[in-house]
């Protein structure tokens, strides 16, 4: 799984950086990031708890994937 994320990570930003399959791209890094934000960060809460970094970036990352998944061009 990790590997996947990794490979989904590099592959997809360069994909992005080159305006290939951004939409796709996108919605593959929203999931990942309600993913990382439900299975790791949540318990942390929003801005951490001082021993670990809350979700409050990942939510950001969330936002700009989703607008770049449903945004007309």
């Amino acid at each position: 799984m990790g590997y996947g994320v990794a490979l989904l990570e590099v592959v997809g930003g360069i994909a992005l950086i080159i305006g290939i399959g951004t939409r796709l791209v996108a919605v593959l890094f929203a999931l990942l990031m309600v993913g990382a934000i439900v299975k790791v960060k949540f318990a942390a809460g929003f801005l951490g708890n001082g021993e670990t970094a809350g979700w409050e970036f990942d939510l950001a990352l969330l936002a700009i994937s989703v607008y770049l998944a449903f945004s007309e061009q």
